[in-house]
Formats: structure tokens, C-alpha cells, sequence
């Protein structure tokens, strides 16, 4: 949904539409579509079937938006996994990209709307500040917006904890679960949360995940038509840190759980994406190749904690989170990274028609 809760221009697009700009893929053969199709009332044959029909049209790979494991919903991964494959076993060029970092959103209320997907919580969550803290306050919504959401980006909401609060005589609800708290105030999770929201002028910090068993997340890792990480990619940067993905399949994937080799992740992260995007000549160290090299310490490796960062246009803010134990970072040949430091240098071309 755009900002004011209207769709994107994408999200009317007539499937005919998109079958047209597959078509132009074909002819050139060239290019990928990535695209993420929901259902709204949660049969996705529909959804399968169009990109069964892109892929075929176009004859080039199409990444299917996302493949998540959850513990609440355990088919669901699973059913996409099986689908992949019958797309492959049709020749059909499909692939997965999967969630495969800790798919945990902090976030206040003053900006929260990833659960757009349900009218009443889009609704309510649009406008300014002193809109949304009114009708979050509404009494007369909240039947509304007590149901459960569809688990996309969320769990139940009593598992939802309460990370930060602002004001001094809220700090006894920090570090407790909505289940907590609604035990305690003899509440629906749902109130506890808008009360102590509204109260605390919405700027409250809830975190919220999605739970993950490690064999549930293996089973999508070790799938070779899913690709690794879904990142932030400038969207969502309020609420999450997603693209900290490559350095946290070598630290958690590979180093701690031991679900991939270390080879497997090298080939996943960087080989497996080239090919799927059409980037000839890159992915893999060959000679002739463009010197796009990573040297890290593998031992030293990991995600460091997440900070605000202000460096958006009008000073705005957004969440990152670094890595350390980069050793080199090079970009066609030149340093870009020294010892987790850069180095102002700035080699990267931009890719045109698959080369650069």
C-alpha cells in the first residue's frame, strides 16, 4: 500500500500486463522479474499459476516473494518448497526467495504499517501522529482490530515484547510479553498494547518475530531453488535490518548451526544470485572476471548490534547494523573495504544488459 493506504500502481497491475512486460524478456533474453503476489484470502493457486505463466512466457528466471518458515504455520514453507519443484520439474525457471536471517521487527506505532494486509489495522495506523494515536485510542475499534493477523510478518500478538518504553512511569512494562502484561492488567493483548502505545504518545518500541525452528529454516537453506535473504533493500528501514543476511549465514548458518558448509554458502550467496539475476562474468573467481572479491576473517566474523542511522535526506533516520571481520572488500580490483573500514573509494560500474 502507498502512504495515504491507496494501492501501488503495482498492486492493480492486470496480470496481462506483466505477461506483456515478460514478453519483452523473451525477446531480448534477457532480465528477471521478481515479484510478491499474496492472496488475500490465503489460496495462492492463483498467485502460482501467474508465475508459472511468467516464467514460461518469458523464458527467464522469476523470483517468487517469499518463502518463510513458522513454527505457527509449518505447511506453509513447505507447500512453496514442493511448488518450486513442480515448477522445475516443468522446466520452468522458478525460485524462492527465502528469509534466512531472524525476521524480527521493532517498531513504534508513529510509523508501524506492516500489517496493511488487514483493512482495519490499515486503516487505523494511517495519518499523522495525532491521527493514529486517536483511533488507536477509539475504544469503539478495537473489536476490529483484535483478530489475529495473517502471520506474515508477525506471530500472535501475545507474544509481541515490549522493547523500550519513554515515559518513566511506564519503564515497569518494558522487557514483558504482551501475555505477561495482559495476565497482569486482566486485558486482550490487543488493548494492553494500544493503551500503553497511546499513553507513552506512541512512541513506545514493540518487537516482534517471527518463531523459526532451526530445522524449519534448514529445510528452506538447503533447498537448492531457494535463494538466500530477503533484504531490507531501502524499504522498511524503520523496522528491520534484513540485509545483514550474508554476513549471519556465515556467522549463525554455517559457523554456529553447521546447516550449510562453508562452500555451500559462498555458492548460495554469491554464484546462485549472479545466475539468477543474468549477471554474466560475476558470482564466482575466475580468471578474466571483474575482481569482485570478499577476504574475511572467519573466525572474527558477525553482525554487530543495531543502531539509528540519520543520513536519509532531511535527516531522516533509519535502522542499520554493521558487520565486523572484513579483512578486504574489493570492487573491480580496487579496495573498498579495509580491515570493516571504508575506504572512500567508489570502482562499482553499473550493470547494464547483464555485464558492466
Amino acid at each position: 500500500m502507498d502512504y495515504d493506504g491507496t494501492p501501488m500502481v503495482t498492486d492493480i497491475m492486470h496480470h496481462a500486463t506483466s505477461l506483456a512486460f515478460a514478453g519483452v524478456l523473451a525477446e531480448r533474453n534477457e532480465g528477471f522479474i521478481q515479484q510478491t503476489l499474496i492472496s488475500p484470502t490465503g489460496d495462492n493457486a492463483d498467485a502460482e499459476q501467474h508465475f508459472e505463466d511468467l516464467a514460461r512466457v518469458s523464458g527467464r528466471p522469476v523470483l517468487y516473494n517469499v518463502v518463510q518458515a513458522s513454527d505457527r504455520f509449518p505447511e506453509r514453507h513447505r507447500k512453496q518448497l514442493a511448488w518450486l519443484a513442480r515448477c522445475r520439474d516443468q522446466g520452468l525457471r522458478v525460485y524462492g526467495q527465502g528469509v534466512t536471517t531472524d525476521p524480527g521487527f521493532v517498531f513504534t506505532f508513529e510509523d508501524w504499517n506492516m500489517w496493511d494486509d488487514d483493512a482495519a489495522w490499515r486503516e487505523a495506523t494511517l495519518g499523522t501522529v495525532a491521527e493514529r494515536k486517536a483511533k488507536l485510542a477509539d475504544p469503539n475499534r478495537r473489536a476490529s482490530l483484535r483478530h489475529e493477523t495473517s502471520g506474515i510478518v508477525s506471530d500472535s500478538f501475545e507474544s509481541i515484547y515490549v522493547h523500550r518504553v519513554m515515559k518513566a512511569e511506564l519503564k515497569n512494562c518494558e522487557n514483558l510479553t504482551l501475555r505477561e502484561l495482559a495476565e497482569r492488567q486482566g486485558k486482550h493483548p490487543v488493548d494492553v498494547m494500544l493503551d500503553l502505545a497511546v499513553a507513552d504518545d506512541l512512541k513506545t518500541e514493540f518487537y516482534t518475530t517471527i518463531g523459526c525452528s532451526l530445522p524449519y529454516l534448514a529445510e528452506i537453506v538447503r533447498n537448492d531453488l531457494a535463494i538466500l535473504g530477503v533484504s531490507d533493500g531501502g524499504a522498511h528501514t524503520k523496522f528491520f535490518t534484513a540485509g545483514r543476511y550474508p554476513t549471519e549465514t556465515i556467522e549463525k548458518l554455517v559457523r554456529e548451526h553447521g546447516i550449510l558448509s562453508l562452500e555451500e554458502a559462498h555458492w548460495k550467496l554469491s554464484s546462485v544470485p549472479a545466475r539468477c539475476a543474468g549477471f554474466r562474468n560475476r558470482g564466482t573467481l575466475q580468471e578474466g572476471a571483474p575482481a569482485d572479491i570478499v577476504i574475511y576473517d572467519y573466525e572474527k566474523l558477525r553482525v554487530l548490534p543495531q543502531e539509528i542511522a540519520h543520513d536519509l535526506p532531511g535527516n531522516e533516520w533509519r535502522r542499520v547494523q554493521r558487520a565486523e571481520g572484513y579483512r578486504y572488500i574489493l570492487v573491480n580490483g580496487q579496495v573498498t573495504i579495509k580491515d570493516d573500514q571504508t575506504t572512500g573509494v567508489t570502482p562499482g560500474r553499473l550493470l547494464r544488459h547483464g555485464q558492466g
